[in-house]
């Protein structure tokens, strides 16, 4: 025991400086502390004491502007499952054939089109030129098939279309 009070008397200064230091350290950071607290409550109560600005009425404007908000997505919401709805029936797939319909007549001017909806509903036009005039027949497409006779380019362009991938 005497050996340690010794050596804490022989050291005693360097125990009181390092707390003093410590206390140092201490106080400056509980300034700093106290600094930083000041602004953040200047700001708060400069915040809070804005007499143009109402929380609550804030607030309540916020949660109406949202309601009209939800309001009108379900309204979008409603009006694309409509517009999903309608284009099932919109022509999606295409399928073009030009032929030359009268040997030695030059370009290919007569043509089948094929127009068919995303269930292979739709129809066939062929034009045929000639020299004597233009011809234009429409057949009727149900699931891809007409109850018609079809030319070789009819089925072309039916063919054309229905390998098309629809939107």
């Amino acid at each position: 025991m005497q050996q340690i009070m010794e050596i804490l008397n022989s050291n005693i200064l360097y125990i009181v400086a390092g707390l003093a230091l410590a206390i140092v350290i201490m106080f400056i950071m509980l300034i700093t502390y106290m600094v930083k607290l000041k602004k953040i409550q200047h700001r708060y109560e400069k915040f809070m004491s804005k007499e143009e600005v109402d929380l609550e009425e804030l607030l309540v404007q916020y949660t109406k502007k949202l309601n009209i908000l939800l309001q009108n997505e379900k309204e979008m919401m409603d009006t694309i499952k409509k517009i999903e709805e309608d284009m099932k029936f919109c022509i999606k797939k295409v399928g073009v054939v030009r032929y030359n319909a009268i040997a030695h007549m030059g370009a290919d001017l007569s043509f089948a089109i094929a127009l068919l909806d995303s269930k292979n509903n739709g129809f066939v036009l062929n034009g045929i030129y000639s020299r004597d005039g233009s011809y234009t027949y429409a057949k009727p497409l149900q699931d891809g098939k007409s109850t018609y006779n079809l030319s070789d380019e009819e089925k072309e362009a039916i063919n054309k279309a229905l390998n098309q991938k629809s939107m």
